[in-house]
């Protein structure tokens, strides 16, 4: 007897999402915020991170940032002066390609310049990223945090030991403490030590699952300003250098 269909519990992680209802909702979003603020930012992201953008959020809590399609983002604002939403932000277009995003705030530009000028964390490094800096695990007792910097340098728990072996680095425990062998072969070079990456090599699962291990963190997260629109000129401004659009005057 085939069993009832009735009654069934869906679970909520296999339900899809609405895409059109989403974009939709972005649409408005933004066509709703670019009426009611007196300045809209464009800015670009190094090495995203959702726990970093939600303290931008924080900070701007008076503000509205908007991260979507930017191809949706583009039309809600107008691509020209006959389909824009308020006089002048077409011009923003031009700088809105590839991955960037919104800020929408009636915060004076100086105060937002600063902020994000000195507005950067570290975080470890994810596959495929480029190396900043050379890192070799140096003999004998192992520690955490190597070359960061104020970081304490904790002895490695000996849990960690035989994850440290799948990753290919020559560890074995001494006197109950993580030490790296006396290898001659397992180092490229004549320099002590076990040689990770070096600057500039563009990294690899392991490298990046060792890194972190040693509280290694070379990526730094980063929105980059890349112009401004000012509702009350109708102007456009490239940050950095502080051009304006033709025909309107600052």
């Amino acid at each position: 007897m085939p069993s009832s269909k009735r009654n069934r519990v869906i679970p909520t992680s296999k339900t899809k999402k609405n895409h059109k209802e989403l974009v939709k909702r972005l649409h408005s979003n933004v066509q709703e915020a670019a009426e009611k603020y007196s300045y809209i930012w464009v800015y670009s992201v190094e090495n995203a991170r959702n726990n970093f953008i939600k303290q931008v959020r924080v900070d701007f809590a008076d503000s509205r940032i908007f991260m979507g399609k930017t191809k949706v983002m583009q039309v809600a604002l107008g691509r020209s002066q006959e389909t824009e939403i308020v006089p002048g932000v077409s011009k923003l277009q031009v700088h809105m390609k590839g991955e960037v995003g919104l800020l929408f705030t009636d915060r004076e530009p100086q105060e937002v310049e600063e902020y994000f000028a000195n507005y950067t964390e570290l975080d470890y490094a994810r596959s495929g990223a480029v190396a900043s800096q050379g890192f070799r695990i140096p003999p004998g007792e192992l520690h955490t945090a190597y070359g960061v910097e104020g970081g304490e340098e904790d002895p490695l728990p000996m849990a960690i030991e035989p994850t440290l072996r799948k990753l290919g680095v020559p560890t074995k425990i001494v006197k109950g403490k993580v030490t790296l062998e006396d290898r001659p072969d397992f180092s490229m070079d004549t320099e002590e030590g076990y040689e990770v990456c070096k600057e500039g090599d563009v990294l690899d699962s392991r490298q990046t699952s060792i890194l972190k291990i040693f509280g290694v963190r070379m990526a730094e997260f980063k929105m980059d300003l890349q112009a401004v629109y000012d509702k009350k000129t109708e102007s456009v401004r490239t940050i950095g250098s502080m051009e304006v659009d033709e025909g309107v005057t600052s």
